[in-house]
Formats: C-alpha cells, sequence, structure tokens
C-alpha cells in the first residue's frame, strides 16, 4: 500500500538538494539549485532515480541507448538517510535497498561551506547470495530545473584533440542535439489520461499500460574512449538560461572512462554523471555476496551568474579539492627546454649556457625534458629505464643538475611512468604479466608497451626510480608524460576490459599519490602529449597542467583563454616560446600566453638579442607582481568562449572586489598561418576594434595596460566597450582593472 511520499532540502547557504522518495517510488533529487531560489515541487509517475544501475542483463525500462528508468534503479526503495558536517563541508548519505536484485545503493553527496557546488559518489553492495553483475552504475542522476522554457536554454560543450585543446562551443539546446520531439507524445499521453479518467469515472476498466510512457526524446550524451580522458570530448559541461541567468555547470571526474548524459523525459530534463558503462566502455563487473564497488564521483556547480557564475562556483570547489601544496601560492616560473627548443635532444654542452640564460631573466624551476635517458639519438622507442645517458651527459646528469642549483633555481626532470619502450633495454627484466594485455596479446602502441601499475614489479621500478631522482640527485619537479591510450583497457586480472582499465587508472592514482606523500616538496606537472589527460580526478593531485602541445604561439592564445574552463588558472601551464626570429610584439604575445596562467618558458635562449632577452625578463617580472592575484582569481569571459579562428580572444581573471586583469590577444585573420609566416599582413592601416564586453565582471570602471603593445586601450564603461588599436600582425595586451 502506497503512502505519501517524503520530502526533504539539503544542502548549505550556496547550494540545496530536493529529494523526494516514498514506499513505491525511488528516491530522487527533484532539483539542484542556488539555496535563495524557490523549490519547484511536481509529482512525477516514474522519477528520474538517485542512481541508475543496470546489472545482470536488467537495463533500460525505455528504448534506446539512455541511462534513465534503469530496471534496477527504479527498483531501489529509501532505507535511511544521515548528515554530518565538520571541516568546512557537509556529508550527506542516502542508503537504498533493492529486494529484487538484492543489493545496497549508498549514495553520499559533499558540499563545502560557501560553494554553491555537490559531489556525489555511490558505494554498490551485493547482499544477496549470488553474484551480482553489474554493466553500469551512475555517480549522480538528478533532474534539471532551469526554469522559464528549455527552447531558450544554451548548452556549452567541449572537445579537445593534440595541439587543440580546450574547444568550447555554446548552442542553443534545441538546435541540434536535443530537438523538440516530445509535443505530440505530451498530447497524446494528455488524451489517453483523460479517456483513462473518463472511463474510470463510469465504472469501466482501465488499461493502465495507455499512460505509462514517461521517457521519449533524444539524448545529449559525451564520453571517454580510452585511456587518455580528455583526447575528445571533455567530462565538464554546461546548461545556462540567458534569460533568467539560472545555469548548472558539472564535471565528471575520472582519469579513463567515463560518460555523462543530459536527456529529455515527459517530466523534464535528466542528467546522469557515470564512470565506466557496458556499452561505452566494455566494462562489467562481478560482485560476489558481499562484495561492494565504489563509483568514480561528478560534481555539480549552480549559479544564477550565467555561465561565469557557475564556473565560478566549479573554480571554488576546485580550490576546496586540490591537493594541498605551496606551489599554489607561489607559482614559480618554470623553464622546460624541449617546445621550440631542443626537442627531446638535451646534451650537457647544449644545458649549461641555456641554463645560465634561464637564470638570468628570472626563472625558478628549470626542467630537463624528454631524452635523457637516450644513448642512441632516438629518445621516443628508449624509455623506460631511467638511467642517465653517458653518451648525452659525459660528466653524468648530476652534472647539470649542479649547475641549476648552483644558478639558482631547482631541478626538474622529464618521466613517462606508464611505458616502457619498444628499444629500452628493462624490456626483458619485467615479467609477462607486467605488461597490459588483450587476448593473451601484449598491448603496443607508437614503439611502447603499455605497463601495468598493479603490478609490484612496477611499481617497485618507478617508486626507486622517482626516490633516486629526488634523495640522490636533488630532482624538485616532475613532468609526468602520457603520450599512450590503452584503448579499452587490459582483461589481464579483470572480468572485462573496462573493468581492467578502470583498474589500472586508480593504480597509477594511488602511486601518484605514494610518489606525493613520500615527496611532499615536490612539484608535479601532470601531462598528456598536452592536455589530453586533464580531467580533474589527475588536476586535484596536481600543481600544473601542461595544456597543449600547440607550437604556434598565435593559435596558443585560444589555448590559454579556454584552459581555465577545464582547471584553476594557477594549474594553467601555458607554453611560452620565446625564439630569436621574434619581433619584440611577438615575443610579448607569448609571453602573455603564459602569464594568464603559469608561463611555462622555453626558446633558445642563448641565440636572443640582449633586448629580446630583456623583454622576456620584463614580462617575467610584471608575472610574478600579479602571481599571488592569479593563485586566487576567477576566470570569466565578457566576450563569450573563444572559437578557434577568433580574430579577437580574450580572457578575463577576477583577483578581488576591486581588482582583476584582462588578457586580450588581436589575431589578423584568425591566426591563421597562410604560409608566409607571422609577419604576413599587408600594412594596411584598419580602424580600431571595437569589442562589446558583457556580464558582471565586465562593469570595471578603468583598465591600465601592463604589458603588452605599445598603443592606446580606451574603455567605455557606460557602452562596455573596449578599444583597441587596429593590427596588421598579432599583438596582445595585458591590462589591470579596477572595480569601484
Amino acid at each position: 500500500m502506497s503512502t505519501t511520499n517524503q520530502r526533504f532540502t539539503w544542502g548549505n547557504d550556496r547550494i540545496a538538494l530536493d529529494i523526494v522518495y516514498g514506499d513505491d517510488i525511488p528516491p530522487y533529487i527533484e532539483s539542484v539549485r542556488p539555496a535563495g531560489v524557490p523549490a519547484e515541487p511536481t509529482a512525477f509517475t516514474q522519477p528520474q532515480s538517485i542512481v541508475q544501475i543496470s546489472a545482470n542483463g536488467a537495463m533500460q525500462g525505455n528504448f534506446g541507448s539512455r541511462y534513465s528508468e534503469m530496471i534496477v534503479g527504479n527498483d531501489l526503495r529509501y532505507a535511511s538517510h544521515d548528515e554530518t558536517a565538520g571541516d568546512g563541508k557537509r556529508t550527506l548519505s542516502i542508503t537504498m535497498r533493492s529486494e529484487r536484485y538484492g543489493l545496497r545503493a549508498v549514495a553520499t553527496f559533499v558540499v563545502y561551506d560557501g560553494v554553491a557546488a555537490v559531489t556525489g559518489s555511490v558505494n554498490i553492495v551485493n547482499e544477496g547470495d549470488r553474484p551480482l553483475r553489474l554493466t553500469s552504475v551512475s555517480s549522480m542522476s538528478t533532474y534539471v530545473r532551469l526554469g522559464g522554457d528549455d527552447g531558450r536554454w544554451d548548452v556549452v560543450t567541449g572537445i579537445s584533440d593534440w595541439t587543440s585543446e580546450n574547444r568550447w562551443r555554446r548552442e542553443r539546446l534545441r538546435d541540434y542535439d536535443l530537438v523538440s520531439v516530445l509535443d505530440i507524445h505530451r498530447r497524446n499521453k494528455a488524451r489517453a489520461e483523460a479517456a483513462a479518467r473518463a472511463a474510470a469515472a463510469s465504472g469501466e476498466k482501465v488499461d493502465s499500460r495507455s499512460s505509462s510512457v514517461t521517457s521519449f526524446g533524444n539524448t545529449l550524451t559525451r564520453s571517454s574512449v580510452s585511456s587518455r580522458s580528455t583526447a575528445h570530448d571533455l567530462p565538464q559541461a554546461a546548461l545556462v538560461d540567458p534569460v533568467s541567468g539560472r545555469a548548472m555547470i558539472w564535471q565528471v571526474e575520472s582519469n579513463g572512462p567515463w560518460l555523462w548524459q543530459l536527456g529529455e523525459r515527459m517530466d523534464g530534463f535528466y542528467l546522469v554523471l557515470s564512470g565506466p558503462t557496458d556499452v561505452e566502455h566494455h566494462w562489467h563487473v562481478d560482485l560476489p555476496a558481499g562484495g561492494s564497488f565504489a563509483t568514480i564521483t561528478g560534481t555539480i556547480a549552480v549559479s544564477e551568474r550565467e555561465l561565469d557564475g557557475a564556473l565560478a562556483e566549479l573554480t571554488a570547489y576546485r580550490r576546496h579539492t586540490v591537493r594541498r601544496h605551496v606551489d599554489h601560492e607561489d607559482l614559480p616560473v618554470v623553464f622546460n627546454d624541449y617546445m621550440n627548443t631542443f626537442m627531446g635532444n638535451p646534451t650537457t654542452a647544449k644545458e649549461l649556457p641555456l641554463i645560465e640564460e634561464a637564470a638570468k631573466i628570472g626563472v625558478e624551476y628549470y626542467c630537463i625534458d624528454c631524452g635523457w635517458y637516450d644513448e642512441h639519438g632516438d629518445w621516443w622507442p628508449s624509455v623506460g629505464e631511467w638511467k642517465e645517458s653517458r653518451t648525452r651527459f659525459p660528466g653524468g646528469l648530476a652534472e647539470v643538475i649542479d649547475h641549476i642549483r648552483d644558478n639558482g633555481m631547482k631541478p626538474g626532470i622529464w618521466l613517462e611512468p606508464e611505458v616502457i619502450g619498444v628499444g629500452s633495454p628493462y624490456v626483458s627484466r619485467l615479467p609477462e604479466d607486467a605488461f597490459l594485455h588483450t587476448g593473451g596479446y601484449r598491448l603496443e602502441t607508437h614503439l611502447r608497451y603499455l605497463l601495468d601499475l598493479r603490478h609490484p614489479a612496477v611499481r617497485r621500478h618507478l617508486d626507486e626510480t622517482v626516490d633516486h631522482l629526488v634523495d640522490d640527485l636533488g630532482v624538485r619537479y616532475f613532468k609526468l608524460d602520457y603520450n599512450v591510450n590503452t584503448g579499452a583497457g587490459t582483461d589481464i586480472d579483470a572480468p572485462s576490459r573496462g573493468e581492467g582499465q578502470l583498474e589500472i587508472d586508480r593504480a597509477y592514482l594511488s602511486w601518484l599519490d605514494g610518489v606525493e606523500g613520500r615527496h611532499p616538496e615536490v612539484t608535479i606537472e601532470t601531462c598528456s602529449s598536452g592536455a589530453m589527460r586533464a580531467d580533474w580526478e589527475t588536476l586535484k593531485r596536481a600543481q600544473l597542467q601542461s595544456t597543449s602541445d600547440q607550437q604556434d604561439y598565435r593559435l596558443y592564445a585560444n589555448i590559454s583563454a579556454s584552459s581555465p574552463m577545464s582547471m584553476l588558472p594557477e594549474q594553467c601551464g601555458n607554453w611560452a616560446y620565446p625564439n630569436a626570429d621574434m619581433t619584440i610584439d611577438e615575443i610579448r604575445y607569448t609571453m602573455i600566453n603564459g602569464m594568464v596562467g603559469r608561463p611555462y618558458v622555453s626558446g633558445y635562449l642563448t641565440r636572443m638579442s640582449e633586448g629580446q632577452r630583456a623583454e622576456i625578463a620584463s614580462a617575467l617580472n610584471v608575472y610574478k607582481s600579479i602571481r599571488s592575484d592569479i593563485s586566487k582569481a576567477v576566470p570569466f569571459w565578457p566576450a563569450g568562449l573563444p572559437g578557434w579562428r577568433d580574430d579577437a580572444v580574450i580572457l578575463g581573471l577576477r583577483a578581488s572586489a576591486a581588482r582583476g586583469y584582462l588578457a586580450v590577444w588581436l589575431r589578423p585573420e584568425g591566426g591563421a598561418d597562410d604560409g608566409a609566416g607571422a609577419d604576413s599582413g599587408t600594412g594596411a592601416v584598419a580602424a580600431p576594434m571595437s569589442l562589446n564586453l558583457t556580464g558582471a565582471d565586465a562593469d570595471f570602471s578603468s583598465t591600465k595596460v601592463l604589458y603588452g603593445g605599445d598603443g592606446e586601450i580606451r574603455w567605455d564603461r557606460a557602452s562596455h566597450t573596449l578599444t583597441v588599436p587596429s593590427a596588421a600582425a598579432p599583438v596582445a595586451y595585458l591590462l589591470e582593472l579596477t572595480y569601484e
């Protein structure tokens, strides 16, 4: 016999979750909303369960590949909930059970004081007496309630690829993926329900099937496709109502398999955040009686200040959950010898003079990149043993590292810990089960074998390598790269390739936690051919992230401006690689690429003029004067998220109530390379460019050029118009903003 549904609201003073449960329905999140926005209670005939589960062959209760109305999830019933608070956060745990499938699901939510964001995860326990095969488990499932007409909502999604990371697109939700197809079904359902009511009133038998359909419509689904978690679709996205300003932004936190789905039902839109699934990731796991499985986490942030406001809340959440490290307070300047410089071919003779010049321009960390272990001139397939090359460093690697330290900088070095090159002498010293396999075959990609970090021999080798470099040679910075992908994963010691992938992903994170626990003084940069694994599960452990391998300084502006959507500004390791063939304006442009995050400096300083080196030193001095603001700044985009070929790219950084910064890159012809080089402008004098800036953070009272081009910048607060000089060649400006 059914009872009246129960309802409670939980959260903090910034965010609220409205949760409903009852005897005949699964518990569900009716809305995730800013705390000051009134709740919108709605009765659902078959609500969207808090947890979406497929197990033991039971999949959807609807048609299509929809993570909605999953049969097992619908069978969950509320058992209890528990709330705790302390250490600046609040936690809610909701326990649910399915008697039919013999499982217990505990959904756990966490909010941090003063932040409008909530993180969710789920733990599944097999309480039955026979094995339970899971094929998908969501981390969080909720209705989406932005108010107003969903026909006016915008959706913001992103993609990345090698050298073209963090490309974001904002479009009308109804224009492409989620077109409106429900009207006819709603009308038919309404007619059927009216007919059923009339029949019941007259005493006729009612066919309950006539009004039971609740799921039609399209879905917008994005997922990872390999161990490179951000190599195409990005695990963040947002919905915005541009009329009311209500916005919701989310991220799935997984360094491997993940999925998010935005879909429409008869009763409204839903959002599902999930880790690996059977369909998308070849994943299943078998739980014995008493066995358990823990999902990855997902996070949702909300705001009434459009996209910038929602991203500000997500940024605050990221700062609460990132690993505490002095690097995020000091933001030291890093020089790396790779990009447009040695490109994997370091030697003592090359390094020593470059180290000296790097120290003179104000660098604080100097990182030796790939190739330091290679004896034969091909660094790519020789990775893995991690012994210094005597050919490249006749006096030993210690000679170079000591020279870095003697010049007042901290030494760093490049590693790619999860692979071993096919030409590495260490290959034959590892047991066969230390490598990833599928179908009995060792996984090989791009002249590398892939290592299984669950294996004790692999962990021991990597720990000994890191401890030697830190304890014996004094390395204080690691660039940890990842230039491969595993496909669907390994089937060694795993019931499915997807579960094997999840386990090795978690093993890498565990190894990284161990490194940081033993060596808290060391700074970690994470890299994956740029930002091909820039998910928050990895980023929360790292001090900075290489944002790209893009070698064209003009195109890098787009990446520098867009990367704070995915990571903290102080984590954005943006390459700034001036070189001797650059004009002063071009040097300033590439330096500003770095100055809006972490200037990741490279370039042949030894080949430059005194004037060019002085310009770089000047840029770094400016950066050092503002980096304490960068470490707490909130990004905003007053001209919208940049398009890849936009003529003007703009990023704002709000540092406090009184101060902020604005980077403006001007790229004639959208930064396109026509083959004639960077100075291919016609020289024609064009009219100044007027840029209309919108949003609350664009209401600054005045501007001042801190660094960049020589032209005059004018700001008209009344019309919100920034006027910048015309440019025949790329030029950039870094402005200080004053708010009153």
